[in-house]
């Protein structure tokens, strides 16, 4: 019989956050199968991250704290460009343009959704977190 295993909160919610995005990013696949295009978005790879993380997996770990510097740094990128960028931004979903917004909103969002990267990878390379995907035996949460 497999010990039950308690998941720590932190790592619970980094975990559901993939989840989520691994999630959206395969509805806008599907999205994009409907207008008759085929795209593959790494995102959709959340969803076994989430799986790998509540594993313990040092292999999905490191994955998963791949796609947050990727993340980071396309913020990064991202409010550098609200500021520096001319002309109106848009909003595409499965393909399709719905508005246009100022730029600025670009830098505004990065803004917003920088500290929820930088919070992931700070309870991913915890010292309690990190301990529990190499020193303990790797067995599924009950």
């Amino acid at each position: 019989m497999i010990p039950e295993r308690n998941i720590p909160t932190p790592l619970n919610v980094v975990a559901y956050l993939f989840l989520l995005m691994g999630i959206m990013s395969a509805f806008e696949i599907l999205g994009e199968l409907t207008h008759g295009t085929i795209r593959f978005g790494f995102g959709v790879l959340g969803i076994w991250i989430f799986f790998g993380l509540r594993r313990y997996s040092p292999g999905w770990r490191t994955c998963a704290l791949v796609f947050i510097w990727l993340g980071m740094i396309g913020l990064a990128i991202a409010f550098i460009y609200g500021f520096l960028g001319s002309g109106p931004a848009f909003i595409t979903v499965f393909g399709r343009r719905y508005a246009d917004i100022p730029v600025i909103w670009i830098s505004v969002g990065a803004g917003l959704f920088f500290p929820l990267e930088f919070w992931m990878y700070h309870v991913l390379t915890r010292p309690d977190i990190r301990i529990l995907f190499y020193d303990e035996p790797q067995t599924p949460p009950a």
